[in-house]
């Protein structure tokens, strides 16, 4: 469960170049994930600096190595609203997430189907709070 965990929370962290470099101000953010699956919360939290070369290549929060067997995310954005989905065949999922962005922070839901585990249902909430400058 922990891997599912630590993928959804890559996953998520990838999207959110994608979605909004326009609104991103670079800068040290601090990202919280908090991961329900089976009736277990697990919190994972961790900070990334994020430059203007990130945000202008769309790089910043990608994760460089990709996930073996996912799909790019398709990304939608309508203003500061965005929506992903993905699908991946190692494990075997598929996820779909909607959220806002800003210049100074992301709030994320991302809902995981693990279709090898009964279709059991895992939810991923991420915030990313701009802390201030890059030291």
């Amino acid at each position: 469960m922990r891997t599912l965990t630590l993928f959804a929370a890559a996953l998520l962290t990838s999207t959110t170049a994608y979605a909004a470099p326009e609104n991103m101000k670079p800068g040290n953010y601090e990202y919280v994930t908090k991961t329900e699956m089976f009736g277990l919360t697990i919190p994972v939290s961790f900070k990334q600096c994020v430059t203007q070369k990130d945000i202008d290549s769309n790089s910043a929060y990608v994760n460089q190595q990709g996930q073996k067997g996912c799909t790019p995310p398709v990304v939608t954005r309508k203003g500061k609203e965005i929506a992903v989905k993905y699908t991946c065949t190692e494990p075997k999922m598929t996820a779909e997430g909607s959220g806002t962005v800003s210049d100074t922070g992301i709030n994320f839901e991302m809902k995981v189907i693990q279709h090898e585990m009964n279709d059991a249902v895992l939810k991923t909430k991420l915030s990313a709070t701009r802390l201030g400058d890059c030291k």
